[in-house]
C-alpha cells in the first residue's frame, strides 16, 4: 500500500516550486513590459490586463478540469497543469511584443491551474479524517511559494535579466512534471466510481448532494473572503509609501508578513478542524472572520512595526478561513464529484480576486485609504454573518460527522 503521507509531502514541494515559479514574475510585470515596449504609453493598463488575464480564464475553466479529473483521474490533471506551465513560461521567454505576452498569459490560464489539480489529487489520496490537515498543508505550500517567488525573481532580474525568470520557471515546471509522473501514485481506481454516463454538466454537478444549499452558501463565503482579501491589494503599496514613508523593501516585508503567518498557521488549523465537530466549524470560522475584520481596522496607523505584527496576525486568520471552508464543502460532497466542487471553489476564488481588486481601485478613485480598509473590514463582517447563518442551517440539516467530537 502506498504511503499517502509521503505522496502529500511530494505534492507539497511540487506545489511550492510551481507557485514560486509563477510568482517570480508577478511583481515585475510593469518593468518587463516597459522594457519590451518602451514606446507604449499605456503600460499600467497593459500590466493590469496581463496580470488579470490568466485569473479570469482559469476561473472559467477550473470546474471543467476538476470534472475531467473526477472522470479520468486527477494525476492526469496535475501533469497537464505542470506541463502547461512549463509550455507557457517557455513561450513567454521568447515573447517579443505585448500582444504575444497577453496571448501566452491567456493560454496559461486555460492550461495551468496547478493549485486546483494538486488539491484534487491530494484529496483523493488522503483519508477522509485527515483532509482538513492536508488542505492546510497545501495552503502553506502556496503561501510559501508566494513569499519566496518574488524574492528569487528579484535576484534573477538583478543578476541576469527579465527573460531569465521565464526560462527558470519553464525548466522548473518541466522537472516537476517528470517528478510527478514517476513518483506520484495514480488515482485512476477512484475514477471507476464514476460511470461512463456520468454527465460532465456543471449545472447538474452537485444536485445529488443533500446539502446543495449549504454548498452554495459556502461558495458565497469564498467569494466574500477573496473580495475582502483583495480590496487593499490595489492600493497597499501606495498606502505604505504615503503614510509610513516605506521603501520598496519595507513594503515587500509588510506585504509578505501575511503570507508568513498563513504559511505557519494553515497546517495547525487543518489539524484543529479535523478534530473539531463538523457542525461547529462554521461558527469558529465566523469568529475568525470577525477577528480578521478587526485586523483591517488596525491597519490604519503609522507605526510600521505595529503594522508588521498586525499583518502577521491577519495571515494567521487567512490560514484558517479559505482552506477550512473548502475542506468543509468537500466533506459534504460525494467522492465522485469532489473534483468538480474544488474546481467551482477555485473559479470563485479567481473571480473574487478580480472583483476585490476592482472594488479597491474604485474606492481609491473616489475616496481614501481609510475607506478602502473600512469597506474590506465590512466585507469580512458580512462573511461572518453568512457563516453564522450557515452554521445554523448546517446543524438543522444534521450533517453526519466525519470527524471525531472534541
Amino acid at each position: 500500500m502506498v504511503n499517502w503521507k509521503r505522496q502529500i509531502v511530494l505534492l507539497w514541494w511540487c506545489q511550492l516550486l510551481a507557485i514560486a515559479s509563477m510568482e517570480m514574475s508577478e511583481p515585475f510585470w510593469p518593468l518587463f513590459l516597459r522594457q519590451l515596449s518602451p514606446e507604449s504609453e499605456n503600460i499600467v493598463i497593459w500590466s493590469a490586463v496581463i496580470y488579470g488575464a490568466p485569473l479570469f480564464v482559469s476561473g472559467l475553466v477550473a470546474p471543467y478540469w476538476g470534472a475531467l479529473g473526477d472522470r479520468y483521474g486527477h494525476k492526469k490533471m496535475v501533469l497537464r497543469a505542470s506541463l502547461g506551465l512549463a509550455l507557457t513560461q517557455g513561450l513567454l521567454y521568447f515573447s517579443s511584443s505585448l500582444w504575444e505576452v497577453l496571448v501566452y498569459r491567456l493560454l496559461q490560464g486555460a492550461l495551468a491551474g496547478i493549485i486546483t489539480a494538486v488539491l484534487c489529487l491530494a484529496n483523493s489520496l488522503a483519508p477522509q479524517e485527515s483532509r482538513s490537515t492536508v488542505i492546510g498543508q497545501l495552503t502553506s505550500a502556496t503561501a510559501a511559494g508566494a513569499i519566496f517567488g518574488p524574492l528569487l525573481g528579484g535576484i534573477l532580474i538583478q543578476w541576469l535579466s527579465f527573460t531569465a525568470l521565464f526560462g527558470v520557471a519553464s525548466i522548473t515546471c518541466l522537472i516537476i512534471t517528470v517528478l510527478l509522473m514517476w513518483r506520484v501514485s495514480s488515482d485512476d481506481k477512484d475514477c471507476n466510481l464514476v460511470t461512463k454516463t456520468f454527465p460532465l454538466k456543471l449545472d447538474e454537478g452537485m444536485t445529488v448532494s443533500r446539502y446543495t444549499h449549504l454548498i452554495w452558501l459556502f461558495l458565497s463565503v469564498i467569494f466574500l473572503l477573496q473580495i475582502a482579501k483583495s480590496i487593499p491589494s490595489s492600493f497597499f503599496a501606495l498606502y505604505t509609501e504615503e503614510y509610513l514613508v516605506a521603501t520598496p523593501f519595507f513594503t515587500g516585508l509588510l506585504f509578505s508578513a501575511a503570507g508568513v503567518g498563513m504559511m505557519f498557521s494553515a497546517p495547525y488549523w487543518g489539524k484543529c478542524f479535523d478534530r473539531l465537530r463538523s457542525g461547529n466549524q462554521p461558527l469558529l470560522l465566523a469568529l475568525i472572520a470577525s477577528f480578521a475584520s478587526l485586523c483591517y481596522l488596525l491597519h490604519l496607523q503609522t507605526e510600521w512595526l505595529i503594522l508588521l505584527i498586525v499583518r502577521f496576525i491577519w495571515g494567521l486568520c487567512l490560514g484558517a478561513m479559505l482552506p477550512m471552508v473548502q475542506a468543509l464543502m468537500i466533506s459534504m460532497t460525494e467522492q465522485r464529484q469532489q473534483g468538480l466542487l474544488i474546481g467551482r471553489a477555485q473559479r470563485t476564488i479567481k473571480l473574487g480576486n478580480l472583483a476585490g481588486v476592482s472594488v479597491g481601485a474604485l474606492i481609491l478613485t473616489y475616496w481614501d485609504y481609510e475607506a478602502g480598509f473600512s469597506v474590506a473590514a465590512s466585507v469580512y463582517l458580512l462573511c461572518s454573518l453568512v457563516l453564522f447563518i450557515t452554521w445554523d442551517k448546517l446543524n438543522r440539516s444534521s450533517l453526519p460527522e466525519a470527524s471525531a467530537e472534541q
